[in-house]
């Protein structure tokens, strides 16, 4: 703003009205002049005090072509705010003349749809264990009787809890220095794989729209419930994580845990919600949404706790290494005693033998038989093929002639058959 005081006489009434209408008008250099004020402007002329003052911020418009404005909108943006600056002289980013904007070119910031958003839950939580300055810790006490068909159990082994689907498991709570006052305990379900880390854990939809376990419940959708009076179920509004908040409990009289009972409302197996994909469930004392201690623990749903367990343990363990049996030497004699060398083969085919029997008879046929088989080892073989098809042939003939002959004789037998002629009677 400029403050003039003239010398001279002021001007006349038509010089002004002139000057006055032009203000609003855009010369053709670019030049404009605009007035500007809170009140409505008049103009005052008082006799007594020959001056006035006037507010004037002048303004110059430039149209940018530029290439270098249409490739860069940045630099354009800040070209013409510097431009319509009020007493600006140039329209070079970096020069000695006064601008909102800094020298330097900064980019704009990612693009994100939570930006305006903040959650105390991270994206990715954590699952390492961290006492705290208060020794946070939990524990469970083991049923009085695993059997395959308990209802929950814990491996001290595997770090592991095995429960079945809408049952109570009781989980102990302690902390070896007294905490702040207000603290609550979260737990929250999470995947443990990394390609499954950062989706929420939710019950599947067969198991969340039915109304089992599910008349009267303010959370159908959780998959880790506690059956607390004051408990608090929440799902954050940026990573859609859900998890159920428990007052920070003192242990009553000659107790040093404070326990609460939880419930895992879907199976392990269950299609659209943990689908065979291991959890964990991540409990942690906060106070004002700050971490205090934390402590992870796996959780597999199932519906035999005390089956899956054993199996799982006896899984873990490393091969032993199988001793030789006793059955094996036996093999190896076998196998030894099964292998003969052809020269014993040879010498006991020409190996005499002596055959004691009683009879006449009996040893000339067996003779007959002894010749025949030394006699029928020294004929070669191409002989013996010869021998063979010539018996074959007098065989064949033999049957032939036999069957002829049988003809013959049913058909000699047809003939002598006497004929009976009409009107005779036969004779008895």
């Amino acid at each position: 703003s400029t403050t003039c005081t003239p010398s001279g006489p002021p001007m006349s009434q038509e010089t002004f009205e002139y000057l006055w209408n032009t203000l609003g008008e855009v010369t053709q250099e670019g030049g404009y002049t605009n007035i500007t004020s809170k009140e409505s402007i008049d103009y005052a002329f008082s006799e007594a005090e020959d001056e006035t003052s006037i507010s004037v911020e002048k303004y110059r418009i430039t149209s940018n072509d530029s290439i270098s404005d249409l490739l860069n909108p940045i630099i354009g943006q800040t070209t013409t705010a510097s431009s319509m600056s009020p007493d600006s002289q140039t329209n070079i980013i970096g020069s000695s003349a006064s601008s909102p904007y800094n020298d330097t070119i900064t980019s704009p910031p990612p693009y994100s749809p939570h930006t305006s958003m903040q959650s105390p839950i991270p994206s990715v939580p954590s699952n390492t264990d961290y006492p705290g300055d208060y020794g946070f810790t939990i524990s469970f006490s083991q049923p009085s009787k695993e059997t395959k068909s308990t209802t929950w159990t814990y491996s001290e082994s595997l770090k592991k809890l095995y429960v079945r689907m809408a049952t109570t498991c009781p989980i102990r709570f302690k902390c070896l220095r007294q905490p702040p006052q207000g603290c609550v305990i979260r737990a929250m379900p999470i995947f443990m794989k990394p390609e499954h880390v950062q989706e929420p854990v939710k019950r599947c939809p067969n198991h969340a729209t039915s109304k089992e376990h599910n008349e009267n419940h303010p959370a159908p959708t959780h998959l880790c419930r506690c059956e607390h009076k004051l408990a608090k179920f929440v799902e954050d509004p940026y990573t859609s994580r859900q998890s159920v908040l428990i007052p920070h409990e003192i242990p009553q009289a000659g107790s040093e845990w404070v326990t609460n009972l939880f419930q895992f409302m879907c199976l392990g197996s269950c299609v659209g919600g943990p689908n065979r994909r291991p959890i964990q469930i991540v409990l942690t004392l906060e106070k004002d949404n700050q971490v205090l201690g934390r402590r992870a623990v796996e959780v597999r749903i199932c519906a035999c706790p005390g089956r899956d367990r054993k199996a799982d343990e006896k899984a873990a363990l490393p091969p032993r290494k199988q001793s030789p049996k006793k059955g094996q030497k036996v093999n190896i004699i076998n196998e030894i005693t099964t292998v003969t060398p052809g020269g014993k083969k040879r010498k006991a085919e020409d190996e005499p033998f002596t055959l004691s029997v009683r009879g006449r008879e009996n040893y000339e046929i067996l003779c007959r038989l002894r010749d025949s088989l030394e006699l029928s080892s020294m004929v070669p073989q191409n002989q013996i093929d010869v021998y063979k098809q010539k018996q074959l042939d007098t065989n064949r003939q033999w049957l032939s002639m036999i069957l002829a002959r049988e003809n013959k004789n049913k058909l000699m037998k047809k003939v002598k058959r006497p004929q009976h002629r009409p009107g005779i009677k036969s004779r008895t």
